[in-house]
């Protein structure tokens, strides 16, 4: 009875959440104000830009993937996964925990690999997403008003010191009494055959997709003709991005446009923020549900019709 208690918790808990900071916001700001703010904005041209961005935006997302599932898994083309990886951007407007471990399964049975190994590939790419996030948010600390300049600055010297001591780990770990046999536990295979090349590479190609992002942004800011620099833009959708992923809401909603008014607060008014926010956010949900839903009858299928295959979910290295 607990137990179930508790998952219903957590799967409600975020949507109260939400749901009450949106409310909190609106009646702060007014929701007049806010349908004044939407009404002065070029909202074609912020689809069209969004349009165009999610288009580039995925296919650098599902390319990433696959090079880092050839690395570490088998051999897959990016035709073959861009299809999951579209209908995983539908599911992750739910839940991308769900999202995540469907492309685990699906690569799973695809290349005849344990899941929990596939799982891994999965993790490897959101820890260099965090990486590249933090360090993004690190050299916008000057532009950054305080406190969120010097939080920015503690979190990027944690995240320092723990990607060098990761990392020096998976290199020595099987000769660490008490510890080799974490190190060999399937869901860190791929942390254990990553060197600098492989994260310098997917790096690179991660780069590109937030840079993406934040162009998008910025495009989504003229579509509401607001006068936000370019250099705050650069340092605080960072700084954006990473409050979305905290899981304290659903998508980070609520949680995003707080803090979004917060960061953009010194160029314009708390109405053009939060419509500006809610644009991007709801366009952005819209297109990629709209990519997803053409792929996701078969993927599901795909996977539904492989659920009678055994599928490994260990293996020691």
């Amino acid at each position: 009875m607990a137990a179930r208690l508790g998952g219903f918790l957590r799967r409600v808990l975020p949507w109260v959440v939400a749901f009450g900071l949106m409310g909190l916001l609106v009646q702060r700001v007014g929701s007049a104000a806010i349908g004044d703010a939407f009404a002065r904005a070029d909202v074609l041209y912020l689809i069209v830009a969004t349009l165009l961005c999610t288009a580039v935006n995925f296919s650098l997302d599902a390319y990433s993937l696959s090079r880092a599932i050839s690395w570490f898994n088998a051999p897959l083309a990016f035709s073959q996964l861009a299809p999951v990886k579209a209908s995983a951007y539908l599911v992750g407007i739910l839940n991308y925990n769900v999202a995540s471990g469907g492309i685990a399964l699906w690569i799973a049975r695809r290349c005849r690999v344990p899941f929990l190994e596939a799982m891994s590939t999965m993790l490897f790419v959101n820890a260099v997403d965090a990486l590249l996030l933090t360090g993004m948010m690190a050299l916008g600390i000057p532009v950054l008003r305080e406190p969120v300049g010097a939080a920015v600055a503690t979190i990027s010297v944690v995240v320092a010191v723990g990607f060098v001591a990761q990392y020096a780990f998976w290199r020595v770990g099987d000769r660490i009494p008490g510890l080799a046999k974490i190190w060999g536990w399937p869901i860190f295979a791929s942390f254990r055959k990553a060197h600098l090349a492989e994260y310098a590479k997917l790096g690179v190609m991660r780069l590109a997709f937030l840079s993406v992002f934040i162009a998008n942004y910025w495009l989504a800011v003229r579509a509401f003709h607001l006068e936000i620099p370019l250099r705050q833009i650069i340092a605080a959708v960072p700084v954006i991005s990473f409050v979305g992923i905290v899981p304290v809401t659903v998508a980070g909603l609520g949680t995003v446009q707080a803090a979004t008014i917060y960061l953009f607060q010194e160029f314009a008014s708390e109405a053009s923020l939060l419509a500006l926010s809610l644009g991007v956010t709801v366009v952005m949900t819209v297109l990629r549900a709209l990519l997803g839903l053409p792929f996701f009858a078969t993927v599901s299928g795909e996977l539904l019709r492989g659920a009678e295959e055994p599928v490994v979910v260990n293996r020691e290295p």
